[in-house]
């Protein structure tokens, strides 16, 4: 039995593109506003949201500082377009894209509930400080002994309260239950209050704790081992110090806050689990987990938001089959499999035997945000102005990218492109690369084609080489070149590095001629720096594909920016001040979960150069 909340049901989300829109009867548009796109406008607080919470190129260099708020502006407004013509290509009405802002949107509008309910209230007194700056100044390092029944942890805990042989306690704990070992060390701040209480009331005269219960642990008993200087305390300064420890004791008076709150919110209502359901659920990512468990695992343990994209394929057939019943409409498989991607949730270790308790007990958690997410909307707090910014800017950036993904699907760059580039800069990338072939150069096609018949039909290129190639000094050694630069002969270097050895190539145009050759041998220049010719090929392509795809991009963006009565107000973004930092944001979602806080800008901005349709305003 999963114990929740229920709230009415799920209001569908709808889309809402980023900014405000203003009357288009007002004379003049506020100072803030940087750039107008038909009836929306892109203020200096979306700049400044969108590359200050993400990396963008330049902004750390202070002399290109000034053109790199020039091209995030000209991206963003480019974001804005793709995304417009999105909405009127139909692209809003897709079932994965309404989906996907579905989930986003109880995400924020939870968020706004903590928002309002919780970080307002939380307050710190100067007692709470006084206490942390001294709990601040150690770390405790301690023996963590857990037990499946709360008997047994007492047991243990008197056993090292009036014996204090931990040694042969832990050999041979009291009780009947198995018992789990741990030494952590503890600084102010990592645990809830009752554990941290716990672990700074030990002392050497009372070195065990009573038993203590530990979500996801049962029951633990905690043991001195020694207490040090920590520190993060020691290299502080006194007011550093003070603002550390009032940081970490507002953090966890929002937390007991929320939990309180939570706690009243989902009191009276029930949820269930379907057992048929949860059991496919759960063995299958199980089994994702066993087979290949190194994947998704780093230091804390394994990650369930890196098996959603696998378990979704696997569980395809049951993605609408509900998993969770409640009143105002269940949870499907997808619905819980969705909640994962922003659930913090970490599996210490795959044990089958405790693996679907811990999966059970996240699932409750799952299914108690969802609901907290209903009260929201309860309170009909979709419709601030905080949680409509986030989803119309999240709306916007998939809108766009959707949009984009479409336009260039069908770009492709052949192996032919890929030779021409790497031949028309041979000097630049083709002097660490060297081939042996072996040659018959002719003056004419017509002489190479009929030359290169003769090989085919039997005929020894050596002689052929010997008897007719024009190029005399490698004719007299039976047409083989020894090993030269691939890039002192481009034509003949680079499609010899492209072939198979012992192949015949046909007649390549050469500055010289028409020229037939095999492949005798290929390499290198040493050192590790040097890619192989295959990674070189592939990096070439990516970025002649993407060259290509910056082009179809800037042709579509600038003829559809006719469509939208495009103005950027360049004059504005001297007052626009963004750090220098290149960093990736995070944002904590209220009453648990967490998400990048805002969409990368996508770099779109050499569109402008092609439109005459976009209004300019310069200092």
């Amino acid at each position: 039995m999963v114990r929740v909340v229920f709230i009415a049901s799920i209001l569908c989300a709808c889309f809402r593109l980023n900014s405000v829109s203003f009357a288009q009867e007002h004379a003049e548009i506020p100072t803030d506003v940087l750039a107008e796109v038909g009836p929306k406008v892109i203020t200096a607080k979306d700049l400044i949201e969108r590359v200050e919470l993400m990396p963008w190129p330049g902004k750390d260099r202070a002399g290109g500082r000034d053109s790199a708020m020039v091209k995030a502006l000209q991206s963003l407004v480019a974001e804005q377009i793709l995304a417009m013509e999105a909405v009127a290509h139909g692209l809003a009405r897709d079932s994965i894209m309404r989906m996907r802002v579905k989930n986003l949107e109880g995400l924020i509008v939870r968020d706004e509930l903590y928002r309002q309910e919780v970080r307002p209230k939380a307050k710190v007194s100067q007692r709470e400080v006084r206490e942390g700056l001294k709990r601040f100044a150690w770390q405790i390092k301690v023996l963590m002994i857990g037990a499946r029944i709360r008997a047994d942890a007492r047991a243990i805990s008197s056993a090292l309260r009036f014996d204090g042989r931990v040694d042969s306690i832990i050999t041979h704990p009291p009780g009947t239950s198995p018992i789990t070992i741990d030494t952590v060390t503890v600084s102010f701040g990592l645990l809830e209050r009752n554990q941290e209480d716990a672990v700074y009331g030990l002392t050497e005269r009372v070195p065990a704790s009573e038993p203590l219960a530990v979500p996801r642990l049962g029951w633990v008993v905690l043991y001195l081992l020694g207490k040090q200087t920590n520190p993060e305390y020691a290299k502080r300064s006194i007011p550093e110090r003070t603002r550390a420890v009032t940081q970490k004791v507002r953090i966890r008076n929002e937390l007991e806050l929320a939990n309180r709150y939570s706690a009243n919110v989902l009191a009276p209502h029930r949820a269930q689990a379907k057992p048929a359901t949860f059991d496919l659920f759960a063995r299958t990512i199980y089994g994702i987990l066993s087979t290949d468990s190194l994947a998704y695992r780093n230091e804390a343990g394994y990650r369930l938001d890196m098996v959603v994209d696998t378990a979704e394929a696997r569980l395809e057939p049951h993605l609408n089959d509900v998993m969770v019943e409640m009143e105002g409409g269940g949870m499907s498989v997808a619905d819980v499999l969705e909640s994962y991607r922003s659930f913090d949730f970490l599996l210490p270790i795959v044990n089958k035997n405790d693996f679907r308790r811990r999966l059970n007990a996240s699932v409750r958690e799952v299914v108690a945000r969802e609901l907290m997410a209903r009260e929201a909307y309860r309170r009909g707090l979709d419709q601030t102005e905080a949680v409509q910014h986030g989803v119309g800017t999240w709306s916007t950036y998939w809108l766009a990218q959707a949009l984009m993904e479409k336009i260039v699907k069908d770009v492709t760059v052949s192996n032919e492109e890929v030779l021409n580039y790497l031949i028309g800069h041979a000097d630049l990338i083709g002097r660490d690369y060297e081939v042996n072939v072996r040659e018959v150069l002719s003056d004419s096609l017509k002489e190479a084609l009929s030359l290169m018949e003769k090989i085919i039909a039997g005929g020894d290129m050596k002689d052929v080489a010997r008897n007719f190639s024009k190029r005399k000094e490698w004719a007299v050694h039976n047409g083989e070149s020894g090993f030269f630069v691939a890039a002192d002969y481009p034509e003949i270097g680079f499609r010899a590095l492209d072939s198979d050895t012992g192949k015949l190539i046909a007649p390549v145009k050469v500055p010289t001629g028409y020229s037939v050759f095999t492949v005798l041998g290929k390499k290198q220049a040493p050192g590790d720096s040097i890619m192989s010719y295959d990674s070189l090929k592939t990096l070439i392509h990516n970025d002649l594909r993407a060259e290509k795809v910056q082009q179809l991009l800037n042709t579509f963006l600038a003829s559809a920016a006719k469509n939208h009565d495009v103005k950027l107000y360049y004059n504005r973004l001297k007052k626009v001040e963004i750090p220098p930092t290149n960093l990736v944001t995070r944002r904590f979602i209220g009453f648990g979960g967490s998400m990048i806080a805002v969409p990368a800008l996508y770099p779109l901005w050499q569109w402008v150069r092609e439109t005459k349709d976009v209004r300019e305003i310069f200092p």
